[in-house]
Order: structure tokens, then sequence, then C-alpha cells
């Protein structure tokens, strides 16, 4: 930081001695400077770059929240100043290279800033659901144009009148910085981090082309049985039906907060089996949802099927009639990703479909889950029906002008606002009916919340780890049920499926890779594990820990068979 400082100061210095003998030739005075001079002017557009790219710094420090980026930031900054100084005016290959580096930092500084992390391999394969992103987009888009902008300006070395020998001096000092860096802060580097994008794409592309011989990949995941850690409730029926809803990112704390957003959500919990230090195993939805109701992590962000056991297909065999609700009809990808989850059925109703990135309100979505119930309801079998609320994905607002928190000036609040409001109907709905009297209901989330920069400043007071990774809800609820607090001890959602079958006395063979929360002393290789195409974090005991090398290593050695045993078995 030191070190760019001076430097930038030094380049003021050089503009000023040009300024000076361009309007002495002239016979003008200093302050008639012309931008007539082509030195003079790329001088100066040189330091507006390296100006613009320490504000984006700080800025992107504001949305974090944590030194590291800021000082980091700096000290590799300062490296690229030196380092494009040499290049700039040196052949077009190293110029191109001078601006890479420049376009590197301020791309990760400005996707800092906007999403609380640097780029990560997951925000790549998910560019296809960029419509997604709503009125985020054109700021998004607007920021990236002004970045392109900004790098492709001319620039000139300002620093041509020190001696490229004394410059090695600090060259080498900051490259041994650099390196050290590399040790405990290398997630806090820009370029460092840019990088392990490219580490993460060989990682993931080796995971996907390992060989594993099948027989050995059903061996080691096959589990005969799972954790028996509580009796059924004698007050539920023999086959009771089950509802389960996935809302979209919902982080426990928003519920918690005391401003209120989630009041019903909230009393709710209050009379429910709760489950608490209970964190998500993975990001975004396409892994989230899947990977609950089949106890295992995803590989790809598609809608490829896993062929292994589930949660729908052992209820199935207990002869239960299995229903998907599909809150993107018009979504080709979503359509076959529902498809492929193994129940018997997907419903859904394009007429009534007008939330944001062509999908469902949740009021639309919670109108269509108590009218599929009442459908079900008419038949002798039990039925088990899940629902994927998307009305609460990231950037959207309230889709009703008349349903706002507070003032309505905070899109964050607003919709998980509007949520509640419309989760609190349903429930109403749903308690006043039959179905109440033989029915599990039972809340929780895709994933955690994404803390991006406008999660940040809706909730500036609470901490965040990981942009992903987070404590997220588990509610399981029946009528006439006492209120009962689990500590889940930082497990995660892969033990969604294997608590559900337990609390309903069900057992079955499997390839589970969660526990059941029931059973305290149970515990897998994964359970407190959170892994995508980016992270891979422990939040055994409540604490979110990023994974070393080597544990990274182990933990890919041991899940690399658990891909083929998807793959190969039907």
């Amino acid at each position: 930081m030191i070190v760019l400082i001076v430097y930038l100061f030094a380049a003021v210095y050089d503009i000023m001695q040009l300024m000076r003998q361009n309007n002495r030739t002239r016979g003008l005075p200093l302050i008639n400077f012309s931008f007539k001079d082509k030195a003079a002017r790329r001088v100066l557009l040189t330091l507006i770059k390296f100006v613009f790219a320490v504000a984006l710094t700080v800025l992107a420090y504001l949305t974090a929240k944590e030194p590291a980026y800021l000082w980091v930031g700096l000290i590799e900054l300062a490296l690229i100043f030196v380092i494009y100084n040499l290049l700039v005016d040196t052949k077009i290959v190293f110029r191109l290279l001078a601006d890479l580096l420049f376009f590197i930092y301020v791309a990760q500084m400005l996707v800092l800033y906007f999403g609380n992390s640097f780029i990560t391999l997951t925000m790549l394969k998910n560019v296809q659901f960029l419509q997604d992103l709503g009125g985020r987009a054109v700021a998004y888009i607007l920021g990236t144009v002004i970045v392109l902008a900004i790098v492709f300006m001319p620039g000139q070395n300002i620093l041509h009148k020190i001696n490229k020998k004394i410059l090695l001096a600090p060259v080498i000092l900051l490259l041994i910085v650099e390196i050290v860096l590399h040790g405990s802060y290398k997630r806090f580097s820009p370029v460092q981090s840019f990088g392990t994008i490219f580490a993460s794409e060989i990682r993931y592309q080796k995971v996907k082309r390992a060989s594993v011989n099948p027989e050995i990949a059903r061996e080691s995941y096959y589990r005969p049985s799972f954790e028996d850690g509580i009796a059924k409730p004698k007050s539920l029926p023999e086959n009771p039906n089950i509802i389960v809803i996935f809302t979209e990112g919902l982080s426990s704390n928003i519920i918690s907060d005391e401003r209120e957003i989630m009041p019903n959500l909230a009393a709710f919990e209050d009379e429910c089996l709760t489950f608490e230090n209970y964190y998500n195993h993975t990001f975004p939805t396409l892994r989230g949802v899947q990977g609950q109701l089949y106890s295992g992590y995803k590989l790809d962000d598609n809608e490829v099927a896993n062929n292994l056991i589930s949660v729908q297909g052992i209820l199935k065999n207990q002869g239960y009639t299995t229903s998907f609700i599909n809150v993107e009809p018009i979504n080709d990808i979503f359509i076959e990703y529902c498809n492929n989850l193994g129940f018997d059925n997907v419903i859904t109703d394009i007429t009534h479909c007008t939330g944001e990135a062509k999908g469902m309100t949740d009021g639309e979505a919670y109108r269509l889950l108590m009218d599929s119930a009442y459908d079900l309801s008419e038949s002798d079998k039990p039925f088990f029906l899940s629902i994927y609320t998307f009305g609460t994905h990231v950037s959207f607002d309230t889709p009703d002008s008349e349903v706002v928190y507070d003032d309505g000036s905070n899109e964050v609040l607003n919709r998980f606002y509007y949520l509640d409001k419309e989760f609190g109907e349903f429930l109403e709905e749903f308690k006043a009916s039959d179905l109440a009297d033989n029915t599990i209901l039972i809340f929780t989330t895709d994933h955690a919340t994404y803390a991006d920069q406008t999660y940040m400043k809706a909730f500036p007071d609470y901490k965040r780890e990981c942009t992903d990774v987070d404590t997220i809800p588990f509610f399981i609820y029946y009528k006439g049920m006492d209120h009962k607090t689990v500590d889940a001890g930082g497990k995660n959602s892969l033990c969604f499926a294997p608590t559900v079958l337990d609390y309903l006395d069900i057992n079955s063979e499997n390839y589970f890779l969660g526990t059941s929360l029931f059973d305290s002393k149970a515990s897998s290789e994964f359970d407190s594990i959170f892994y995508d195409a980016s992270y891979m974090v422990s939040t055994e005991g409540g604490q979110v820990r990023y994974l070393d090398d080597l544990e990274v290593d182990d933990f890919l050695s041991q899940v690399l068979s658990y891909y083929t045993a998807v793959e190969t078995i039907e």
C-alpha cells in the first residue's frame, strides 16, 4: 500500500514536470495545460486507471467488511502497478499482458463489490441462469462496461525516470510478499483467487473423468439401513401425508431478525421440531434440492438425474404417491431437472406464472401447493408432495407493491416479507383444513441466502464467514406436537433425507452421505463438509472453516467413487 502511494505521488510529479515543459515551450501559464500532448494525456489516463482500482478496492472492502481484502488487495495492486509500467511501453504482447493483469484485478474487485466474493467456478457455471438476476443484471452489465472502458484506456510508463535496476528491488519484495500470502491469505488475493478458478476446473474435470470400478463404488457407499435415533411420535398416523417446502435461499438469521421481517415463520418455528446449528451442504439450487432428497453431492449444476436411492423413492416403495411442483414451467432446464428427480408426478400451472424470470410468485406457488394437496388427499394412498419456491431469489423484489417491509425501500427485506405473508396465509388455511389431521409439514430451504452486496447492507451487523455457507431453517410440524429444539452441531443438509425418514420410523437400504440428526453420535466424512465447484468448507461444531490443501485432497479422494456410483447405478 505504501509503495503504491509513493509511486502515485511520483507519477503526479512526472505529470507536473511534463505540464511545465509543455507550457514553457508554448509560453502558456501552467493552469492552461492542454490534453493535446499525447504523452502527458496517457500518463494522466494511467493514473486514472489505478486511482479507480484503489477506489474500487475500498468499495469492495466496505461490502465484504474483511480487512484482509483491503490490505492484500492493495499490496497486489502495487505489484501490478510496477509490472504494468515496466510492460506498457514494450511489445504489444507484453502490453496485453499488462492490461490482462489489471483487468483480472479490477474484475475481481468489481465482483467482490457486488457479490461479496471473488469470481468462482460456480458463478461461471451458472451464467445460463443470468435471467434470474432480475433488475440487478443492469447494474452488473453497467459495472462491466465501465471496467472494460477503464482497462482499455491507453496507458504509459509513468516510472520511466526511475532506473529499472532500482525498480527491481520493490518488485522482488512484492513478489516475496505474494508468495507468503499464498499460504494463509490466498483466498483474499484477487489474482491468486482468479488462478484457483482454473485449478477448480482442472480438479472438476479430474473428478468428472475419474474411473472407479462401479462395484467398488456401490460397496463403498451402500448402507443396509440408517440410524434409528428417535421413535415415531405416537400421535402420528401410520402413514401420514408429507409436504416439504424448499424455499429459495433462506438463512436462519433472517427469520430470527429482531426487525420481524418474517413474523409468521418465526411464530411457526416455535410450534415445530426445530434444528439449530444446521448448515447448507452445497450451492446453488440444482445441487441443493437434489442433494437433500438423495443425501448426496451433485457434480454438475445441471438437470442430470441422480440414479441412487432418494426419499421419494423410499416413500414410493412404502405405498406413497410422490409429486413435485415446478414453479418455473417456462424454464426448459428446470423442467428437465424436475422430470429427473424421480417423482411419480411433476405438477405445474403455466397459466398462473407472473413472477420475475418467468417463474411463479410465492403467492401463486403456495396457492398451487394447497390445491395440489387437496387433490392428492382425495386418493386412498398417502402422498409425499414437495415444492421449491422461487420468489426470494437474489435480486428479486416483492411482486406486490402493497406487501412491502416498512417503507418498501429495501428489496431484500421486501421479498422475504412477501414470502412470509404468503406462507402465513397458506399455514392458516392448512391448519383449518382436514389435511392438518394427518399431514406432516416440513419447511426448509435449498441453500443459505447468497450474501451479496444487497444482503450485507440489509443485515450489516450479521457476520458471515463464507458467502455461500450459513445456518438454514429445518422445521418439522404436526398438529398438536410440542415444540422442541435439536442441536445439529454443525451438520449439514445432507442429513435431511435420513432425518425425515428416521422421524417416520421408515428404514431402507440407501447410499446416503448424511446421517440422522436425531442420533448425536452418528457421523460421516461428509455431513459437515460444504462442497461446490469452488469451495470446500467445514461446518463441524458450528464453526465455518475453509479446508486446507491436504484436507481438500483427502476429501476429493473419498468422494470420487460416489460420482461413479451416481452415474452407474440403475
